[in-house]
């Protein structure tokens, strides 16, 4: 069932069920106000006959006289209503002639005989129904009075039917209506649908829905827009990751066979000492493959997001970075960082980690030893900077582009993924980076993340970190490889 069927079905039922109750309301409310006026038109019958009755027994007169011969006369009766006169031990006395006779039980006869409060009652006579009222006479005996339900029985069948036929055309109209309207509110819906349909089978991300209004149906739309822009962004992304790895990869494949099909054809002819050169090239190219496909790995995985937000000390993370890479390589890296607990954002250690760890990677790869690397850590912030040539101003844009080498650098070891990690790792953190000239020479890094998360019991919740992009990360949410032997760029 469609979700306009539903809405029509829904609101069709709803409008029949308001109008069967109101239906029955008024079919209530006029069935007891005919039964109230017929009540009435009986009491004030009954009441002349009792007082007719009472006068003549005040008179002395028996009220068998009343029968004048066994029938009542005419003056205190009428054609539209059955009455008859009961004596005191409950016995018809008198009637209207060519009328039926009125049913008498036990309590028409204790009313008769001792008196009392009137009595109203439903009777048949005759097959048909009456409303009957039976009246005491001050000195015994008592009036019955009873009307047909003939007249009201039919107005109430009329009303019914009348009723009926409203609750039915009340309901096909407000049936109609409500699918019009549904169709109406649907139809941006059906739009959606539609559009998935088509990016679904056509694979084509460039079309866009038209956003109409600011309800949630509008919102939902711009909502599917903004994930196939972000679709759009993820395969373009993918794109040009698999062209610029390609590329990459390329060239130390193209080394590594060139000297591979040397060794195969001129082996045995070189001396010790090229062969020992040339396989040295090749196990340097194929270190420099691996971790580039390493690097590519980190870079394209989504399993990243398994890594859970937590709040994470900056200083401690710079200082296990600075102390590792003091062990590996023997410099002196400088840490000026704050107290412990001191600068806490909510991110996922990990991944911070790696991104200090290229930072840091980074600024000694361009510092000629003994040249120190100095690390500062402040309110969300942390700070890379090295004594290198530094970087030239139309290269500072794009140094953290995918692959992206200044022309100085070529000639160095990497594969211009190191600070593209570090700005997919920031991104995903909200956060920004940038790289400037550091004054005296060199090269400041700058990772700059959002303020600390409020303190538990605030009132406030931390920001949940949502992946975008690619960073590099293993499945776990830790970093690919070993601490001690992985190669960063």
């Amino acid at each position: 069932m469609t979700l306009r069927t539903r809405l029509t079905a829904m609101v069709g039922a709803i409008v029949a069920l308001a109008i069967a109750g109101g239906a029955y309301a008024a079919y209530r409310t006029a069935s007891r106000e005919l039964r109230a006026e017929t009540d009435r038109f009986l009491a004030t019958r009954a009441a002349r006959l009792v007082r007719t009755a009472e006068g003549a027994q005040a008179r002395s007169l028996p009220l068998p006289l009343l029968a004048l011969g066994g029938g009542l006369p005419e003056t205190l009766v009428a054609l539209d209503s059955v009455t008859q006169v009961l004596r005191g031990d409950g016995s018809v006395v008198a009637r209207v002639t060519g009328q039926p006779a009125l049913p008498v039980d036990a309590g028409d006869v204790a009313l008769a005989r001792d008196g009392g409060p009137r009595r109203l009652r439903n009777a048949t006579v005759g097959g048909a129904r009456y409303r009957l009222l039976t009246a005491p006479v001050a000195g015994g005996g008592a009036v019955q009075v009873a009307r047909s339900q003939l007249e009201n029985d039919a107005v109430l069948a009329s009303l019914r039917a009348r009723l009926l036929g409203l609750a039915a055309a009340g309901t096909a109209i407000a049936a109609a209506v409500a699918w019009a309207v549904a169709k109406r509110a649907t139809k941006p819906i059906e739009r959606l649908t539609e559009a998935s349909e088509r990016v679904a089978a056509t694979q084509e991300l460039a079309a866009p829905i038209e956003v109409a209004g600011h309800d949630e149906v509008a919102r939902l739309a711009a909502s599917f827009n903004t994930m196939l822009a972000a679709l759009r962004t993820s395969r373009e992304q993918q794109r040009r990751l698999v062209v610029d790895a390609s590329h990459e990869l390329r060239t130390p494949l193209t080394a590594i066979r060139t000297n591979v099909e040397f060794l195969r054809r001129a082996g045995d002819s070189l001396a010790g000492g090229e062969r020992r050169a040339l396989l040295e090239e090749t196990s340097r190219e194929l270190d420099d493959l691996s971790h580039l496909v390493v690097e590519l790995v980190e870079l394209a995985t989504a399993a990243r997001a398994e890594e859970p937000a937590a709040p994470v000390d900056l200083a401690e993370v710079v200082d296990e970075v600075a102390a590792r890479f003091r062990r590996r390589s023997g410099r002196t890296i400088s840490v000026d960082a704050p107290a412990a607990g001191a600068v806490v954002v909510e991110g996922r250690r990990g991944m911070l980690d790696r991104a200090v760890s290229n930072l840091v990677d980074n600024a000694l790869k361009f510092s000629v030893a003994p040249a120190a690397v100095d690390i500062l850590v402040a309110a969300g912030r942390v700070e890379v900077a090295d004594r290198g040539p530094g970087i030239a101003p139309e290269d500072r844009a794009r140094v953290f582009d995918r692959f992206y080498r200044a022309g100085a650098t070529r000639s160095l070891p990497g594969s211009g993924l190191g600070l593209a990690i570090v700005k997919e790792i920031v991104d995903l953190h909200g956060g920004q980076v940038a790289a400037e000239p550091r004054p005296g020479g060199g090269t400041t890094a700058r990772i700059t993340l959002p303020a600390p998360a409020p303190a538990r019991g605030s009132g406030h919740q931390p920001p949940v970190l949502e992946p975008e992009g690619d960073v590099g990360a293993s499945g776990d949410g830790h970093v690919v490889g070993d601490d001690e032997d992985r190669r960063l760029l």
